[in-house]
């Protein structure tokens, strides 16, 4: 993986989530291409975890606190975003 590959699925991810924030432009065809999206991603960045010796259980934990710290960075804060489950939909933390 390639650090340009990587900053194109990040800006790509942001790029969606920030559409699916727009409850009016939200539809199955925009969740697929967010799940598509995160589905790069998350390939991406655990593909060079285990690369580098990585656990699952501390991948997982290290995505999760990644994707938070993307979104973060690109001006999403927790609440003013719902948070989607692999599902796509809106879930309780």
């Amino acid at each position: 993986m390639s650090e340009i590959e990587m900053r194109e699925a990040q800006l790509i991810f942001v790029e969606l989530e920030s559409q699916w924030d727009d409850e009016e432009k939200r539809t199955f065809a925009l969740m697929r291409e967010l799940e598509t999206a995160e589905n790069r991603l998350v390939a991406m960045f655990m593909d060079e975890w285990r690369d580098r010796g990585g656990d699952l259980r501390m991948m997982r934990l290290a995505y999760s606190h990644f994707r938070k710290r993307l979104l973060w960075a690109a001006g999403k804060r927790k609440k003013d975003r719902p948070y989607l489950g692999l599902s796509g939909f809106p879930t309780r933390r």
